[in-house]
């Protein structure tokens, strides 16, 4: 069955959901879902100023599964109902889906999730993970992929393993290299949610980068 973006979207509102924010060129940010409106999805993010035009992708957990889509800020200093005026209103909701389509057929992820499109496995061609350890990871792309992540920018990413719960965080791009015929990424952890699954994921997930040498 084909999810009801909506009616999702006021079942976290209900429950006053947190959630999370990644604006473009900049670092992800905590939120919670307050109401759904005719005119949008009103947030709250105290810890940091947004305005009204900024696209961002937003990340909720529902029940145990990831959700994400991509929305733009179309008005700020909403009211909110503890009084403030820290309601962001997002509108233009789209490319609403669940995460977990970038898992490798035996449980394994590792995924990085850019503000807008698509997440991109680095487990699967034409990625290819050269490295991977508790504070971050290397990988090579050919030089003709159609996305090029720029050096010192920010991302998401999502990490897991069999047994191991999928959990998301914001990496950045340490330093970009190229090479003939594709281009060397080093790419740094700079936040998760939870630094011990993310040890438990690395370790089984360096034997991937093993195989492939």
């Amino acid at each position: 069955m084909k999810p009801d973006p909506r009616r999702m979207l006021e079942d976290a509102a209900q429950r006053r959901l947190h959630c999370e924010l990644l604006p473009r060129g900049g670092g992800m940010v905590a939120a919670q879902l307050v109401r759904v409106d005719r005119g949008g999805v009103v947030v709250t993010a105290p810890l940091r100023r947004f305005v009204g035009g900024e696209d961002l992708r937003v990340w909720v957990n529902l029940d145990g599964q990831a959700w994400t889509f991509e929305a733009s800020v179309i008005r700020a200093g909403v009211p909110v109902p503890d009084r403030s005026q820290d309601g962001l209103m997002l509108g233009f909701i789209d490319r609403f889906q669940a995460l977990g389509t970038a898992a490798s057929g035996d449980g394994r992820l590792l995924a990085l999730v850019p503000p807008r499109g698509a997440e991109v496995s680095l487990l699967s061609p034409p990625a290819q993970l050269v490295h991977i350890n508790v504070e971050g990871a290397t990988f090579a792309m050919p030089s003709s992929f159609k996305l090029i992540f720029v050096e010192s920018g920010t991302l998401g990413f999502r990490i897991g393993a069999p047994g191991i719960q999928p959990i998301h965080g914001r990496a950045r791009v340490q330093a970009l290299a190229p090479g003939d015929g594709h281009l060397l990424y080093e790419l740094r952890f700079e936040q998760v949610d939870e630094p011990e699954l993310l040890r438990q994921a690395v370790e089984a997930l360096s034997g991937a980068a093993e195989g492939r040498r």
